[in-house]
């Protein structure tokens, strides 16, 4: 090779990677903190990429995460920590419910990952008594722990990355004398104008700090296609199926039936949409925004537990029908796995008996009205009634149940075939 081409090869510009390439050229998850240990990869997750992505978006200031249980939540901020620390750093606070937990944190979760990954251990100072559970000075950041039971920690240091985690369970210090910790920790970043607050927590109540930071935000779901058909939809608990002669009294499941034949239906074709197809569907779903009024520079994901390739819909539905039969209800499914808020109204659900008509058909000579009942509380929704009049004024029930949007509503009833001068929204 001649001299000229040598001397020019030290000047071609290094490869500009993406927040999600860096993460899976430079990170390595060990079995201390994962099931899953190895190099870090985004291809059976690929809704984390665009969250990822808002730790390099100085067009982004604050990113809410509503996610289920299992959903690699806590592991994306993880990741998206350690690029700002070896790339782009800037004193950052990572605030969780209590001192305890995040000390344990720390040390058994963030210290460690940086340990096993050389891009992370070089920016380790030669002097590692600042290397602290609590407190870590790295070359160019600083990085801090704390809990939210801690005024003194939240209120004493300028920051430019605020890491809020389950801010569902913060504690409320508020007082007289002193703000509560949610507005003490984010009154920290004032001093930047370039920071990036991301908040995340699995919902409680509709009234809980997480969903009204969601509803804030533009309220983006991810869309996968069908694999039968293509349509794009947003996965909702509601299209689980699975085999009814599993049933085998008003309180027993065959439980094992119930796991095995588990799918999930396309709201569409109506197609069966089996486990092994899911890796395929995220790699082709999307991010799409709901809300058109949301505050500028401010986005929200949600993410419930249907999702994760490692979560099969069978599980899912034997833990839907333990919980329903258990002391506790339903709460913990609806909080963790479906990752929305639990309502009163959801303390208790019927089970409709069959009659001698099938719902979700209209005959011949009927003519279908639909009411609905719009909400604001816990999230833009509308419980829905959809009933068939005949022309002797009798009426039977054709379609009840919760619709997430307007369009929602449009699709079911021309499903059902409803006019639109039938359908009647309070």
């Amino acid at each position: 090779m001649k001299t000229a081409e040598i001397v020019k090869g030290h000047f071609v510009p290094r490869e500009k990677l993406s927040i999600p390439q860096w993460c899976e050229q430079n990170l390595t998850l060990s079995a201390r903190v994962t099931n899953i240990p190895g190099p870090y990869s985004t291809n059976l997750t690929p809704y984390v990429k665009e969250p990822l992505e808002a730790f390099g978006n100085d067009n982004v200031r604050r990113v809410t995460l509503v996610w289920g249980a299992q959903t690699s939540k806590t592991t994306t901020i993880l990741a998206g920590l350690s690029y700002r620390v070896a790339e782009n750093p800037c004193p950052a606070l990572w605030v969780m419910p209590s001192e305890q937990l995040a000390r344990s944190f720390s040390e058994t979760r963030w210290l460690p990952m940086v340990d096993d990954c050389p891009a992370l251990a070089k920016e380790k100072p030669i002097d590692t008594d600042k290397i602290k559970i609590l407190e870590q000075h790295f070359r160019r950041m600083s990085l801090w722990f704390t809990g939210s039971n801690s005024p003194s920690s939240l209120s004493s240091r300028s920051i430019a990355l605020l890491c809020l985690d389950e801010v569902d369970k913060f504690s409320d210090g508020s007082s007289s004398k002193e703000a509560g910790a949610l507005q003490l920790a984010e009154a920290r970043v004032s001093t930047y104008p370039n920071h990036l607050i991301i908040s995340t927590s699995t919902p409680t109540t509709a009234d809980s700090i997480i969903w009204a930071e969601w509803q804030k935000g533009d309220m983006r779901f991810y869309f996968v296609p069908c694999p039968h058909c293509g349509h794009k939809q947003k996965l909702i608990w509601e299209q689980v199926k699975w085999d009814k002669e599993a049933k085998l009294s008003d309180t027993e499941w065959d439980f094992g039936r119930v796991k095995s034949s588990a799918y999930y239906e396309c709201v569409e074709c109506k197609g069966q949409i089996r486990d092994g197809q899911k890796t395929a569907m995220l790699r082709a779903g999307e991010w799409i925004a709901t809300n058109p009024k949301a505050e500028p520079q401010r986005r929200s994901y949600h993410l419930n537990g249907l999702y994760p390739p490692w979560t099969t819909f069978g599980s899912l539905a034997v833990k839907w029908l333990q919980d329903k039969q258990g002391i506790l209800g339903l709460q913990d499914f609806v909080n963790r796995v479906l990752a929305e808020p639990w309502l009163e109204h959801e303390t208790e659900r019927i089970d409709l008996k069959p009659g001698t008509y099938k719902m979700g058909e209209v005959k011949m000579g009927e003519f279908p009205v639909m009411s609905c009942d719009i909400q604001e509380a816990g999230g833009f929704h509308a419980w829905a009634i959809v009933r068939a009049w005949d022309t002797e004024g009798k009426s039977r029930l054709v379609f009840a149940g919760r619709l997430e949007t307007w369009g929602d509503i449009k699709a079911k009833a021309d499903e059902l075939g409803v006019k639109a001068a039938a359908v009647f929204c309070d």
